[in-house]
Formats: structure tokens, C-alpha cells, sequence
């Protein structure tokens, strides 16, 4: 899973960097992630980079988050937006952005890491497998249980 943290606040960029990154080695989850100080950073970077996940402050100078993530959906309708702000003002109209969360700051590891659970079981990849065609049914064969 590639995540992109977007904060205008350094203190809470490395608050929440720090969160995935124990979330990463406590879980020994697969995933990547990279900090941005500006929606336009992240806006620039996604013409080059696709990410799985989007943590996104909602109050930012400039392009907000909730413009960003109007922007971002034009382009990307499969992107999860994670939206991570201190003012609950914007929740309903984050759902006309089909934001996958709204996460009230400050951010802790009991709210973010049951988030990063759903996502993660969300982007697992069914693990290979060899179907078999019987006359009744169709049978799943992992390839892991092949002896």
C-alpha cells in the first residue's frame, strides 16, 4: 500500500509519519509512504506517482484539502482519501469527495491504526491460486497449500 501524507503543519506531518511508521513495524504491514507540506505538492507529485491512500489535512493555506481532494477525484476515482483536520465543519462535505474517513486531530494510534487495518485488508491481493472446474462447482486451490 502506498500512502502520501499531506499536512501543512511540520508538527503534525511528523506526528502522523511517525504513526504509519509504527504502524508499519508493529503490523509488519507492506507499505510505503511519503510527506507533503502543501496540496499542490501532492497535486504535482500525483502526475508522476500513484498512491493507494491519501491522508489529507483539510485547513491548509492555499489549495485546501477539500479543493485537492475535488481536484484529485476528477483524475483518480479509486485513490482513498483519509481526511485529517481539527474542525469537524467539514465532515458531511466530505462525503461529495467519497472521502473514505474523517479523522479529528489530534491524531493517536487508537484512531488511525483500526483505519489503516480496513485499508490494508481492503488492498490485500487474492493470494494466486490454481481453479479447478468440476461438474458441480469451481474449486480455489492456493498454490501455497501445493505440496
Amino acid at each position: 500500500m502506498k500512502i502520501a501524507i499531506c499536512d501543512d503543519d511540520s508538527h503534525d506531518l511528523l506526528r502522523i509519519a511517525s504513526l504509519v511508521e509504527t504502524y508499519r513495524n508493529t503490523r509488519k504491514a507492506d507499505l510505503t509512504y511519503i510527506s507533503f507540506q502543501s496540496a499542490s505538492e501532492l497535486l504535482f507529485s500525483m502526475d508522476r506517482e500513484d498512491y493507494d491512500v491519501l491522508f489529507l489535512d483539510v485547513l491548509m493555506p492555499g489549495l485546501n484539502g477539500m479543493q485537492a481532494a475535488r481536484e484529485i477525484r476528477e483524475q483518480n476515482r479509486d485513490v482513498e482519501i483519509v481526511f485529517l483536520t481539527s474542525s469537524p465543519e467539514f465532515a458531511v462535505e466530505s462525503y461529495s469527495v467519497r472521502a473514505h474517513y474523517y479523522l479529528l486531530k489530534p491524531v493517536s494510534e487508537e484512531k488511525l491504526f483500526p483505519i489503516l487495518d480496513r485499508l490494508q485488508d481492503d488492498f490485500k491481493k487474492p493470494e494466486d491460486a490454481l481453479r479447478i472446474k468440476t461438474q458441480s462447482s469451481v474449486l480455489s486451490l492456493p498454490y501455497s497449500k501445493i505440496e
